[in-house]
């Protein structure tokens, strides 16, 4: 009895599947790898309504895969005090055993910050480290192409540079 073209055919296609999962399976481990720090909180400018402020952050990727991460959207909150939110679009592309910094800007409106304000103010012009909270979402892609939202809610000391840069 001879083997059908078929059975060829569904062995090759099992056998993509099978490849195609594993892989899934290798870059969807790779969505809890990433690690990060925020390094650095920047006064840019006060005006009557609001305080514009700069967020650097850290991307590191501990793993052997370059990995492309896009679509940030996340609640920025200093010492417990939620400022505003931020968001950052595009791909960004972190090198294996790398890292990428990403620069973000936050507007905080005096209106939405109520009594926290006089508070928050007097944490800024510290050159001390200030605790900031991020609360969002962001993308990491998992297959060429596709990308899978990643919550996170990371707290990290940042040093506040307004001093350096208001001298």
């Amino acid at each position: 009895m001879a083997l059908k073209p078929n059975f060829f055919q569904a062995v090759a296609a099992f056998t993509l599947a099978y490849q195609a999962w594993k892989y899934i399976k290798k870059q969807k481990s790779l969505l809890e790898k990433w690690d990060y720090d925020i390094l650095a909180l920047r006064l840019l400018g006060v005006t009557k309504d609001y305080l514009d402020l700069q967020l650097e952050i850290e991307l590191k990727n501990p793993s052997a895969v370059s990995l492309t991460v896009s679509e940030f959207e996340m609640d920025v909150y200093i010492d417990g005090i939620k400022i505003g939110n931020t968001a950052k679009k595009g791909q960004y592309t972190i090198p294996k055993y790398g890292s990428n910094v990403l620069t973000f800007q936050v507007r905080a409106y005096f209106k939405a910050l109520g009594p926290s304000l006089a508070m928050l103010i007097s944490k800024i012009g510290k050159i001390d480290e200030v605790r900031v909270r991020l609360k969002g979402k962001m993308y990491i892609e998992t297959v060429p192409g596709v990308f899978a939202p990643v919550p996170f809610d990371v707290t990290d000391n940042a040093l506040n540079l307004y001093k350096y840069f208001n001298d």
